[in-house]
């Protein structure tokens, strides 16, 4: 899924596209003439929309986009206003009252935007159903292997620092994770995944930085 996020707090997008990371393709925008150039170069299935930005109000640029727009729209704004929440509703699927919780956020979005299911190597990532499977046979995992399963899916081909993959494993009761959590994950997915754990050539180490995962 391509999921596009307006928001002009850098911290609220950054934590947003952290937890949704493994289940779409996410960019961040800031202003409302960037998420006009963003939809325009890549149009997106999804839309996460703040309405106070910078540039202008939210409900005017979707109330001038609507018609041009296929992506699934969901209003995320503090503005609570009966008004507001009704014209949103209008323009978009869903309208969503700050602050609410990331698993709350993930599951509004995934009822607008069901996900697909992914390839891994010979194996399937269903996002849906949060199932790893080969040859029909479901892999078993953890909850912190199957994020990262996730994440790896919608990020082959690139190289993921440790600090990318330490925030995608964030515990669910806000712990902070170590490092050695992620090492000891890797090496239990190479376990479960690879034909050889010793020399993998799916989850590959880039020394000093992270890994990357071949396509």
């Amino acid at each position: 899924m391509e999921l596009l996020i307006v928001e002009d707090s850098q911290p609220l997008a950054a934590s947003y596209a952290t937890y949704l990371a493994p289940v779409a393709r996410v960019t961040c925008v800031c202003t409302l003439a960037a998420a006009s150039a963003a939809v325009t170069a890549r149009p997106p299935d999804a839309v996460i929309l703040d309405l106070a930005l910078p540039d202008g109000d939210g409900l005017a640029w979707l109330t001038q986009w609507r018609p041009l727009l296929a992506a699934k729209v969901l209003v995320l704004t503090a503005n609570d206003a009966e008004q507001a929440e009704l014209t949103g509703l209008a323009l978009a699927e869903d309208y969503v009252v700050k602050p609410v919780s990331l698993r709350v956020l993930a599951a509004r979005l995934a009822k607008l935007v069901p996900p697909t299911a992914l390839t891994l190597g010979d194996m399937t990532v269903n996002l849906s159903r949060a199932e790893l499977s080969r040859d029909g046979q479901v892999i078993a995992l953890s909850a912190t292997e199957w994020r990262l399963v996730a994440y790896f899916a919608q990020n082959q081909g690139q190289l993921l620092t440790r600090a990318q993959l330490l925030a995608v494993i964030w515990d669910a009761r806000d712990q902070v994770v170590s490092d050695n959590t992620l090492t000891v994950t890797v090496k239990r997915l190479r376990e479960k995944l690879e034909a050889d754990p010793a020399h993998p050539a799916l989850i590959r180490t880039i020394r000093g930085m992270g890994y990357f995962i071949e396509t």
